[in-house]
């Protein structure tokens, strides 16, 4: 896993330990039922502003799917 090559274009990338706490949040949004996947999902909670963070993933492919929504996001919600 951590052989993988991560595109260059996928900045800012958190560390071990932010890693650890997003995955908790995820898990718990998941538990609670507030959890929307995908690319698609994202930009329109973003559009609807019922967004509170974004979370992408650095090894998407192609990883032009998710570079939208860093400018989506820039004003509205941490990502």
């Amino acid at each position: 896993m951590g052989s993988e090559v991560v595109n260059p274009k996928a900045y800012p990338l958190a560390d071990a330990q932010l890693t650890i706490t997003i995955l908790d949040i995820v898990q718990q949004a998941a538990n609670y039922k507030q959890l929307r996947k995908g690319a698609n999902e994202a930009t329109k909670t973003l559009n609807r502003g019922i967004a509170e963070f974004i979370v992408m993933a650095a090894d998407t492919e192609p990883l032009e799917i998710l570079l939208h929504l860093p400018l989506l996001a820039e004003d509205k919600v941490g990502y």
